[in-house]
Protein backbone atom coordinates (compact mmCIF):
# COMPACT_ATOMS: atom_id res chain seq x y z
CA UNK A 1 0.00 0.00 0.00
CA UNK A 2 2.77 2.39 0.99
CA UNK A 3 4.74 1.84 -2.21
CA UNK A 4 1.58 2.27 -4.31
CA UNK A 5 0.81 5.58 -2.66
CA UNK A 6 4.39 6.74 -3.13
CA UNK A 7 4.25 5.87 -6.83
CA UNK A 8 0.99 7.80 -7.22
CA UNK A 9 2.46 10.75 -5.39
CA UNK A 10 5.52 10.70 -7.63
CA UNK A 11 3.34 10.68 -10.71
CA UNK A 12 1.37 13.66 -9.40
CA UNK A 13 4.56 15.60 -8.74
CA UNK A 14 5.93 14.81 -12.20
CA UNK A 15 2.64 15.80 -13.81
CA UNK A 16 2.71 19.09 -11.91
CA UNK A 17 6.27 19.80 -13.05
CA UNK A 18 5.34 19.16 -16.69
CA UNK A 19 2.36 21.54 -16.39
CA UNK A 20 4.51 24.22 -14.74
CA UNK A 21 7.18 23.87 -17.42
CA UNK A 22 4.57 24.48 -20.12
CA UNK A 23 3.29 27.69 -18.54
CA UNK A 24 4.69 31.04 -19.71
CA UNK A 25 7.22 32.75 -17.45
CA UNK A 26 5.65 35.00 -14.88
CA UNK A 27 6.26 38.69 -15.44
CA UNK A 28 8.56 40.45 -13.03
CA UNK A 29 7.97 44.05 -12.05
CA UNK A 30 11.27 45.90 -12.30
CA UNK A 31 11.00 48.95 -10.01
CA UNK A 32 11.47 52.55 -11.08
CA UNK A 33 14.49 53.75 -9.03
CA UNK A 34 14.18 56.83 -6.84
CA UNK A 35 16.34 59.84 -7.66
CA UNK A 36 18.72 58.85 -4.84
CA UNK A 37 18.93 55.27 -6.16
CA UNK A 38 19.14 56.02 -9.86
CA UNK A 39 22.91 56.10 -10.49
CA UNK A 40 23.55 53.00 -8.37
CA UNK A 41 20.82 51.02 -10.17
CA UNK A 42 22.58 51.20 -13.53
CA UNK A 43 23.69 47.99 -15.19
CA UNK A 44 26.62 47.74 -17.58
CA UNK A 45 26.81 45.88 -20.90
CA UNK A 46 29.72 45.52 -23.33
CA UNK A 47 28.93 46.09 -26.98
CA UNK A 48 30.42 44.25 -29.94
CA UNK A 49 32.45 47.38 -30.76
CA UNK A 50 34.18 47.13 -27.38
CA UNK A 51 32.38 50.08 -25.76
CA UNK A 52 30.53 49.65 -22.49
CA UNK A 53 27.14 51.30 -22.05
CA UNK A 54 25.28 51.86 -18.80
CA UNK A 55 21.51 51.49 -18.63
CA UNK A 56 18.56 51.24 -16.26
CA UNK A 57 16.06 48.43 -16.81
CA UNK A 58 12.53 49.06 -15.51
CA UNK A 59 8.88 48.14 -15.88
CA UNK A 60 7.26 44.85 -16.83
CA UNK A 61 9.81 42.19 -17.77
CA UNK A 62 7.23 40.67 -20.14
CA UNK A 63 6.12 44.03 -21.55
CA UNK A 64 6.97 45.37 -24.99
CA UNK A 65 10.66 46.34 -25.21
CA UNK A 66 11.06 50.12 -25.17
CA UNK A 67 14.37 51.91 -25.69
CA UNK A 68 14.65 55.41 -24.19
CA UNK A 69 17.44 57.66 -25.54
CA UNK A 70 18.26 60.90 -23.70
CA UNK A 71 19.53 64.27 -24.88
CA UNK A 72 22.86 66.13 -25.04
CA UNK A 73 24.83 65.76 -21.74
CA UNK A 74 21.81 64.16 -20.02
CA UNK A 75 21.77 60.48 -19.10
CA UNK A 76 19.18 57.78 -18.41
CA UNK A 77 17.97 59.79 -15.40
CA UNK A 78 16.35 62.08 -17.95
CA UNK A 79 13.49 59.54 -18.15
CA UNK A 80 12.99 59.11 -14.41
CA UNK A 81 9.97 61.43 -14.20
CA UNK A 82 8.07 59.87 -17.12
CA UNK A 83 9.05 56.23 -16.50
CA UNK A 84 6.31 55.62 -13.89
CA UNK A 85 3.73 56.28 -16.63
CA UNK A 86 5.34 53.66 -18.91
CA UNK A 87 5.84 50.87 -16.37
CA UNK A 88 3.61 48.44 -18.27
CA UNK A 89 6.44 48.28 -20.83
CA UNK A 90 9.89 46.65 -20.57
CA UNK A 91 12.00 49.79 -20.40
CA UNK A 92 15.68 50.10 -21.23
CA UNK A 93 16.94 53.65 -20.59
CA UNK A 94 20.52 53.94 -21.80
CA UNK A 95 23.40 56.30 -21.12
CA UNK A 96 24.75 57.26 -24.54
CA UNK A 97 28.49 56.91 -25.00
CA UNK A 98 30.32 59.60 -23.03
CA UNK A 99 27.29 60.28 -20.85
CA UNK A 100 26.45 59.11 -17.34
CA UNK A 101 28.40 55.95 -16.53
CA UNK A 102 29.02 54.82 -20.12
CA UNK A 103 32.48 54.74 -21.70
CA UNK A 104 33.77 58.14 -22.85
CA UNK A 105 36.28 57.48 -25.64
CA UNK A 106 38.32 60.32 -27.19
CA UNK A 107 35.90 60.18 -30.15
CA UNK A 108 33.42 59.81 -31.86
CA UNK A 109 30.12 61.49 -31.01
CA UNK A 110 28.16 62.03 -34.22
CA UNK A 111 24.57 60.78 -34.20
CA UNK A 112 25.65 57.98 -36.56
CA UNK A 113 28.04 56.70 -33.87
CA UNK A 114 25.35 56.91 -31.22
CA UNK A 115 22.84 55.08 -33.44
CA UNK A 116 25.32 52.27 -34.07
CA UNK A 117 25.79 51.96 -30.30
CA UNK A 118 22.02 51.78 -29.84
CA UNK A 119 21.73 48.98 -32.38
CA UNK A 120 24.55 47.06 -30.73
CA UNK A 121 22.93 47.63 -27.35
CA UNK A 122 19.77 45.93 -28.56
CA UNK A 123 21.92 43.00 -29.71
CA UNK A 124 23.75 42.86 -26.40
CA UNK A 125 20.57 42.64 -24.30
CA UNK A 126 18.85 40.26 -26.69
CA UNK A 127 16.15 42.52 -28.14
CA UNK A 128 15.28 41.92 -31.78
CA UNK A 129 12.92 44.89 -32.14
CA UNK A 130 11.88 47.74 -29.85
CA UNK A 131 9.77 50.84 -29.66
CA UNK A 132 12.14 53.82 -29.48
CA UNK A 133 11.62 57.14 -27.69
CA UNK A 134 14.30 59.81 -28.08
CA UNK A 135 14.68 63.33 -26.71
CA UNK A 136 16.61 66.03 -28.59
CA UNK A 137 20.00 64.43 -29.44
CA UNK A 138 18.34 61.12 -28.60
CA UNK A 139 15.59 61.84 -31.13
CA UNK A 140 18.16 62.32 -33.88
CA UNK A 141 19.86 59.12 -32.76
CA UNK A 142 16.47 57.40 -32.90
CA UNK A 143 15.82 58.65 -36.42
CA UNK A 144 19.16 57.29 -37.63
CA UNK A 145 18.59 54.00 -35.83
CA UNK A 146 15.22 53.64 -37.58
CA UNK A 147 16.72 54.62 -40.94
CA UNK A 148 19.82 52.42 -40.77
CA UNK A 149 18.21 49.49 -38.99
CA UNK A 150 14.49 49.58 -39.90
CA UNK A 151 14.04 45.99 -38.74
CA UNK A 152 15.01 47.01 -35.19
CA UNK A 153 12.46 49.78 -34.63
CA UNK A 154 8.73 49.21 -34.19
CA UNK A 155 7.37 52.70 -33.41
CA UNK A 156 9.34 55.93 -33.02
CA UNK A 157 8.61 58.86 -30.70
CA UNK A 158 10.54 62.09 -31.27
CA UNK A 159 10.58 64.49 -28.31
CA UNK A 160 11.82 68.07 -28.91
CA UNK A 161 13.28 67.03 -32.23
CA UNK A 162 14.65 68.39 -35.48
CA UNK A 163 16.10 67.26 -38.79
CA UNK A 164 19.00 69.70 -38.64
CA UNK A 165 20.35 71.45 -35.53
CA UNK A 166 22.38 74.06 -37.35
CA UNK A 167 24.68 74.69 -34.40
CA UNK A 168 27.78 76.03 -36.15
CA UNK A 169 29.70 79.24 -35.45
CA UNK A 170 27.49 82.21 -34.69
CA UNK A 171 24.83 80.20 -32.82
CA UNK A 172 24.11 80.18 -29.08
CA UNK A 173 25.16 76.54 -28.80
CA UNK A 174 28.47 77.08 -30.52
CA UNK A 175 29.27 80.33 -28.75
CA UNK A 176 28.68 78.88 -25.29
CA UNK A 177 29.91 75.30 -25.63
CA UNK A 178 32.97 75.68 -27.87
CA UNK A 179 34.65 77.81 -25.18
CA UNK A 180 33.81 75.59 -22.19
CA UNK A 181 36.66 74.58 -19.90
CA UNK A 182 36.79 71.84 -17.28
CA UNK A 183 35.82 71.62 -14.53
CA UNK A 184 32.31 72.95 -15.11
CA UNK A 185 30.52 74.41 -12.10
CA UNK A 186 27.04 72.80 -11.97
CA UNK A 187 25.75 76.01 -10.36
CA UNK A 188 27.24 78.33 -12.97
CA UNK A 189 24.96 80.58 -14.98
CA UNK A 190 25.66 78.52 -18.09
CA UNK A 191 24.50 75.30 -16.43
CA UNK A 192 21.43 77.01 -15.00
CA UNK A 193 20.60 78.28 -18.50
CA UNK A 194 21.33 74.82 -19.95
CA UNK A 195 18.69 73.38 -17.63
CA UNK A 196 16.23 76.25 -17.54
CA UNK A 197 12.53 75.46 -18.06
CA UNK A 198 9.52 77.75 -18.38
CA UNK A 199 7.61 75.62 -15.85
CA UNK A 200 8.63 74.09 -12.50
CA UNK A 201 10.49 70.76 -12.60
CA UNK A 202 11.06 68.40 -9.66
CA UNK A 203 13.92 70.08 -7.75
CA UNK A 204 15.62 66.91 -6.53
CA UNK A 205 15.67 65.60 -10.08
CA UNK A 206 16.96 68.74 -11.79
CA UNK A 207 19.74 69.33 -9.25
CA UNK A 208 21.07 65.79 -9.71
CA UNK A 209 20.70 65.96 -13.49
CA UNK A 210 22.56 69.27 -13.69
CA UNK A 211 25.42 67.99 -11.52
CA UNK A 212 25.80 64.84 -13.63
CA UNK A 213 25.70 66.91 -16.82
CA UNK A 214 28.43 69.23 -15.55
CA UNK A 215 30.62 66.16 -14.96
CA UNK A 216 30.34 65.13 -18.62
CA UNK A 217 33.89 64.90 -20.06
CA UNK A 218 34.95 67.82 -22.23
CA UNK A 219 35.58 65.64 -25.29
CA UNK A 220 31.91 64.67 -25.15
CA UNK A 221 30.65 68.26 -24.94
CA UNK A 222 32.85 69.18 -27.91
CA UNK A 223 32.37 65.97 -29.87
CA UNK A 224 28.58 66.20 -29.79
CA UNK A 225 28.75 69.91 -30.63
CA UNK A 226 30.66 69.19 -33.84
CA UNK A 227 28.27 66.37 -34.65
CA UNK A 228 25.24 68.62 -34.29
CA UNK A 229 26.86 71.29 -36.49
CA UNK A 230 26.93 69.03 -39.55
CA UNK A 231 23.93 66.71 -39.18
CA UNK A 232 21.02 66.99 -41.61
CA UNK A 233 18.45 64.20 -41.69
CA UNK A 234 16.18 65.72 -44.34
CA UNK A 235 16.92 63.09 -46.98
CA UNK A 236 17.50 60.27 -44.49
CA UNK A 237 13.96 60.65 -43.11
CA UNK A 238 12.45 59.02 -46.22
CA UNK A 239 14.11 55.73 -45.21
CA UNK A 240 12.14 55.54 -41.97
CA UNK A 241 9.15 53.24 -42.23
CA UNK A 242 8.15 53.15 -38.55
CA UNK A 243 5.02 54.98 -37.37
CA UNK A 244 6.14 58.29 -35.83
CA UNK A 245 4.82 60.58 -33.11
CA UNK A 246 6.34 64.01 -32.45
CA UNK A 247 6.07 65.86 -29.12
CA UNK A 248 7.00 69.54 -28.96
CA UNK A 249 6.81 72.36 -26.44
CA UNK A 250 5.93 75.65 -28.14
CA UNK A 251 8.41 77.53 -25.95
CA UNK A 252 11.36 75.40 -27.12
CA UNK A 253 14.27 77.84 -27.61
CA UNK A 254 16.37 75.36 -29.59
CA UNK A 255 13.94 73.82 -32.08
CA UNK A 256 11.19 76.34 -32.79
CA UNK A 257 8.14 76.11 -35.05
CA UNK A 258 10.25 76.29 -38.21
CA UNK A 259 12.01 73.07 -37.18
CA UNK A 260 8.65 71.43 -36.53
CA UNK A 261 7.27 72.37 -39.94
CA UNK A 262 10.22 70.59 -41.55
CA UNK A 263 9.58 67.53 -39.38
CA UNK A 264 5.92 67.51 -40.40
CA UNK A 265 6.95 67.70 -44.04
CA UNK A 266 9.42 64.83 -43.60
CA UNK A 267 6.90 62.70 -41.69
CA UNK A 268 3.50 63.67 -43.15
CA UNK A 269 1.72 60.74 -41.46
CA UNK A 270 3.20 61.43 -38.02
CA UNK A 271 1.02 62.24 -35.04
CA UNK A 272 2.00 65.70 -33.77
CA UNK A 273 1.31 66.90 -30.22
CA UNK A 274 2.05 70.40 -28.92
CA UNK A 275 2.64 71.19 -25.24
CA UNK A 276 1.43 74.77 -24.96
CA UNK A 277 3.61 76.92 -22.71
CA UNK A 278 6.24 74.20 -22.26
CA UNK A 279 9.86 74.17 -23.33
CA UNK A 280 12.54 71.89 -24.71
CA UNK A 281 12.17 69.53 -21.75
CA UNK A 282 8.39 69.41 -21.71
CA UNK A 283 8.36 65.78 -20.54
CA UNK A 284 10.04 66.94 -17.31
CA UNK A 285 7.56 69.79 -16.95
CA UNK A 286 4.49 67.64 -17.70
CA UNK A 287 5.57 64.00 -17.24
CA UNK A 288 2.05 62.61 -16.75
CA UNK A 289 0.80 64.10 -20.04
CA UNK A 290 3.92 63.01 -21.91
CA UNK A 291 3.77 59.51 -20.47
CA UNK A 292 0.09 59.09 -21.36
CA UNK A 293 0.64 60.27 -24.94
CA UNK A 294 3.66 58.02 -25.43
CA UNK A 295 2.03 54.94 -23.96
CA UNK A 296 -1.22 55.43 -25.91
CA UNK A 297 0.66 55.86 -29.19
CA UNK A 298 2.93 52.87 -28.62
CA UNK A 299 0.02 50.64 -27.58
CA UNK A 300 -2.16 51.44 -30.60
Amino acid sequence: MTSTLSLAACRAVLTGLVVMASLPALATELPIPSQAQWADTKKMVKLANGRTLAYVEMGDSEGKPTLLIHGYTDNSRSWSLVAPYLKSRHIFAIDLRGHGKSDAPPCCYAATDLADDASEFLDAVGIAKADVVGHSLGSMTGQLLAAQHPDRVNKLVLVSSTLSVGSGPGTWLWGNISTLKAPIDPDSQFMKDWYSNPNPVDEDYINRERAESAATPMQVWQGVLWGTAVIDLTRVAQLIKSPVMILWGDQDPLFDASHQEKLKSAYPKARFETFVGAGHNMFWEQPAKAGELIETFLDQ
